[in-house]
Formats: C-alpha cells, structure tokens, sequence
C-alpha cells in the first residue's frame, strides 16, 4: 500500500527483489487466494478482520485455535535476505524417455514395442540386387539387345539374323561385365562360345526342326554363361534366373539411373542411339525420295513399315530388351546357393546295397535271356519265323529307353546317401554302381542296333535319327558316370553331361541330317527300288545336294516340292541351304 513506511517499493527485476520472511514460508505467486495471493499480511497491515467478514461477539479461531507453522528456511537464515536467482550454467539435463518414467507401484509396465521392419521384397533374401552404379551399362546393353532383335531377327524362319544378334547380346554382356569389373570364368566363356556356335547353325541349315533346337539350346547356353553354375541345383536356379531377373531389373535400373543423374554415360548413350535412328529415317525417307535406285536398297535393307511389321517389331524389341536386361543384372549379382553346413545323413550299408544288388541281378538276367535277340540283329529277324523288322526294332524299344531313364537317378540317389567313411563301403559302391551302369550300357548298345535294323529296312526318317541319337548320347553318360563312380567324385558330371548334349546337336547339325536321311533312302532305293518321294519332298533345302544320286524323273517332283516351301524375309532370313537351292 501507498504511504506505509515499511514497503518498499517493488524492483524492476523480480532477482533483485528482497524476499520479506514472511514470503520465505510460501513461494510468491503460490494459490493460497482465489486470485493468487498469498492469506497472511505483510508486516504493518492491519491484521483485523472487516466488519462484514467477522460478526461481533464471537471469539477470534485464529486466536483459539493457532495453526500449525508451516516449514520454512532455518531460523538462522530467517533475516538474511535470500542471494538473486543465477543463470543455470553447463549442459541441460535430458529428459527420460516416457517409456522410462517410472510407472506407479501395481501398475503393469508394458514393454516397448519394437520398430516395424518391413518384409524384404521376393528374392532379396537369397538374390540381394545388384550396385546400382551398372545400371546405366545394363540398360544400355538392353536397348542395343532389343533393337538389334528388331532388326535382325527373322521371325519363324532360320537365317543370318540369329547370329547376328547373339553377337550382339554376347557384347552387350562383355561390355557391362567390363564396365563393374566382374571376374570371368572359363566356364562361362565356354558356354558362352557354345551358344554362339548354336546359332550359326541358322545361317549355314535350313531345317526349321534343327535350326529351333538349336536356338532353344543357345538360350540355355547364354543362361548358363550368364549364372556360372556348375551343380544340378544351380542349373535349376538358371532356368528361372533370368525371367526373375528381367521383372526385377526394371525398377533396379530407374532408381539407378535417378541416383546417376542425366549426365550418365550410358543415357547420353541412348539419347545418342536415338538421335540416330530418327536422322537415318528422316534423311533415308528423303534420299528414298530423290533416287529410285537408292529407294530399292533401302527397300531390300529395312522390313516393310505397316501397322502388322511395326507390331512386330515392338514385341520383339520389347522381350528381347527385357531378356537382355535381365542377363545383364544376373551377370552383375548372379543368384547364389547357400552351403549347407548340416552333415549329410547317410543309410546303412544293408540299406542301400540291397536294392541296388538285387537290380544288378535283374539286369544281369535280362540280358542273359534276351542276349540273342539283343545282339543278333538283322540274323535274328531272318532267322525267326514270324518276326519282322518293325517288330523286332518296336517289341521293348520303349521300354528300354525307360529303363536306361530311370537308372540314373537310381545311380545318383546311391551315389548321394551310401556311406563312404571306410575304404570297404567306398569299394562296395564302386562295384555296385559300376555293374549297374555297364549292364544298363549294354542294354543302351541293343536299342541301337534295334533301331538300325529298323531303318536299314524301312528307311531312314527324322524321329528315326532323333531316336539314335538320343541312345547315343544316352551311352555317353553313362560313360561318364562309371568315370565319375571310379573315383566317387560328381563335381563336375552335370556340366559335363549337359555340354555333351548340346555337343551331340552340334555334331547332328554338322552332319546335315536332313541330306544324311537323303543319301540313306537312295542307298535302299538303289537296293530295293522303293523310294518315299513324298516324304523326301517334306524336307528342308539342306536335301537337295544329296538328290543328285537320283534319276531326273525321281529328283525333279522331289526338288520342285522342296524348292517350293523357302521361305524369304529378305537378307535376315539368309542361310547358305537356301542360297544354294535358289541357284541354277
């Protein structure tokens, strides 16, 4: 209040203000009134209460009944006026986390929920996707892949074409290979020339069922080339890699070329491809334009642009494209198979050598019974009354391929669980084994010289040569397998049987089958008289050299019908069988 001597007059600064003992038992500000203010009176206020507060007559409660003091500083330090609040000084305090506060007594403390992880996407777990910087190479070679299938391939037709474009893929390969530093294997080389020598197949056959095996073997080639597998499980992985890889190299490949940046060699690549191809069109269509002469070239050169041609195109550019891009991100990051390190449960010795001797003796018994119409050949058909060439070459033909089929899994499981800790049981699967693939061998030599007699009588077809050469190759691994059982060591036989099959094709298409099943037919023609002209006229280009043994009468229908079915997709659909056929 104004005019009391005993107040003093309040500080600008609240830490400059002298704390009055009275205010050292209750914090200034402390709600101890509706408004805030403190109950008790400063020193010199009158301390009565108002007349409309207290009635006259009753006592004072305050006075009868004294309340209790409340704490407040020592009663040292009661006078001495309280030193000015100070800036804190140091680091701040940090605050406990609310997971950390303590909770009430009886009161069940929940445990901190972990951070959510998202699920990785298919494949990651085992097919982590590659670094991000070969994505610009990668799609690259994919656009130079798809374009060169656009251009190049000769859809539905053997041709120059093929090759062309597996030499460009194959560079494309080499190029983002180079470009991440991937360490290459001679194995891969070696697929990766198998391939290549499958597809020149097309430029040199015309048979459209021999120029197709060869194109499906050269994509497992190039699947093989690109994975590097070596073992029955990694060839598996392989059949799938690179569908997998195409539909996870898309997006590998945007984010790639977002975290590159414009400026990246590989687009300034594409933009240049691109430029390209539009100044060859604008300048060609003029030039085109201006000279008949150089109209036609263009015309031979480029396919025909209509609404059927340019469908074509973009399909094929499109898979091929995406094929490519898929190749090239499992030759950066190829799928690995984990090693397993659980030891390999094996059977007992009674386990696993009683059904494999007790096969041993069933085959045994086999060919001891059916030695002379195995091996007797075309003696045996004459010899035997009632028995024809198709009967002998038909009755269990079938089912020895099965046979020879299904022994080698039986080989492989032995092979796989037998026990190997002593040098006995190491023997005892030695010779187990070895019996059961030399008998399954001889069985393997009595379909083929079934079906020799057979086409020596009745003539040689394409299924007929299949058939042979599928018996052929057949006995080949079983050759490998007795070498892989004499030392117990598999490491390398599925590779090897898998480059002996596409060995086999490439020795079939070495001979030229087609003209080979010519020469056969007039060698019994000549013999017998009988010619299947009409079967002979079924056959690609790659006949007509051998029709040269034939009399005119019988070579020219033969000739004419063949010469009839070529089929020209301008220069992509060039083969040397048909170049030949087409001369003079």
């Amino acid at each position: 209040m104004l005019g009391k001597p005993n107040q003093a007059p309040e500080p600008d600064d609240a830490a400059g203000r002298e704390v009055t003992p009275e205010e050292g038992g209750r914090q200034v500000g402390e709600p101890g009134t509706p408004d805030g203010s403190s109950a008790e009176t400063a020193p010199g206020e009158d301390a009565s209460p108002e007349p409309d507060e207290q009635p006259a007559g009753e006592p004072d409660q305050s006075a009868a009944a004294p309340e209790a003091p409340e704490p407040g500083p020592p009663p040292a330090a009661q006078g001495a006026p309280l030193p000015p609040m100070q800036p804190v000084r140091g680091a701040p305090v940090p605050m406990a986390p609310m997971g950390q506060l303590p909770m009430p007594a009886g009161t069940p403390y929940p445990p901190p929920h972990p951070p959510f992880a998202p699920p990785p996407p298919l494949f990651d777990s085992f097919w982590p996707r590659p670094e991000v910087s070969g994505a610009p190479a990668a799609l690259l070679a994919a656009v130079i892949g798809g374009a060169a299938a656009a251009i190049f391939v000769p859809l539905g037709s053997p041709g120059i074409g093929w090759p062309l474009l597996g030499l460009t893929i194959a560079a494309g390969m080499f190029l983002v290979g180079r470009k991440a530093e991937r360490k290459v294997h001679i194995g891969q080389v070696c697929w990766a020339v198998v391939a290549l020598l499958l597809l020149s197949v097309c430029a040199f056959r015309s048979a459209d069922w021999l120029t197709a095996w060869c194109g499906l073997t050269a994509a497992v080639a190039g699947v093989l080339a690109v994975t590097g597998g070596r073992s029955v499980q990694a060839f598996g992985l392989a059949a799938i890699a690179i569908p997998a890889a195409a539909i996870r190299a898309l997006p590998w490949a945007v984010r790639g070329v977002r975290e590159r940046g414009p400026g990246a060699v590989g687009l300034r690549l594409v933009a240049s491809l691109v430029v390209t191809v539009l100044l060859l069109l604008i300048f060609g269509a003029l030039f085109a334009g201006a000279d008949e002469n150089f109209a036609a070239l263009a015309s031979a050169v480029l396919p025909r642009l209509d609404g059927e041609s340019f469908f074509r195109w973009t399909f094929v550019l499109v898979v091929f494209g995406a094929a490519t891009l898929g190749a090239a991100f499992t030759l950066l990051r190829p799928p690995e198979l984990a090693e397993t390190t659980r030891e390999v449960k094996t059977l007992r010795r009674l386990e696993w050598a009683l059904p494999i001797g007790v096969l041993v003796v069933l085959f045994a018994a086999f060919i001891a019974v059916q030695s002379t119409p195995m091996f007797g050949g075309e003696q045996h058909v004459q010899h035997t009354e009632q028995l024809t060439y198709s009967g002998y070459a038909r009755s269990g033909f079938w089912q020895l391929t099965f046979v020879t089929i299904l022994t080698l899994p039986i080989i492989g499981a032995a092979a796989r669980w037998a026990p190997k800790s002593t040098a006995f049981d190491r023997n005892l699967l030695r010779g187990l084994g070895g019996a059961l693939a030399v008998l399954t061998l001889l069985i393997v030599f009595s379909a083929l010289i079934r079906m020799w007699a057979y086409q020596d009588a009745y003539g040689y077809t394409v299924m007929r040569l299949l058939v042979m050469s599928c018996e052929l190759w057949l006995g080949v691994v079983y050759l490998l397998v007795i070498a892989a059982g004499a030392r117990l060591r598999a490491g390398w036989l599925p590779a090897a049987v898998v480059g002996t099959a596409m060995a086999a094709l490439l020795g079939l298409a070495a001979l030229n089958p087609d003209a080979f099943i010519t020469e056969r037919n007039i060698a019994r023609f000549e013999a017998t008289g009988k010619l299947d002209q009409k079967y002979l006229g079924r056959l690609s280009a790659d006949a007509l050299p051998a029709l040269q043994g034939l009399p005119e009468e019988a070579r020219g229908p033969i000739a004419a019908e063949i010469t009839e079915d070529l089929f020209d997709e301008g220069w992509r659909s060039w083969n040397l069988s048909d170049h030949l056929a087409r001369q003079p």
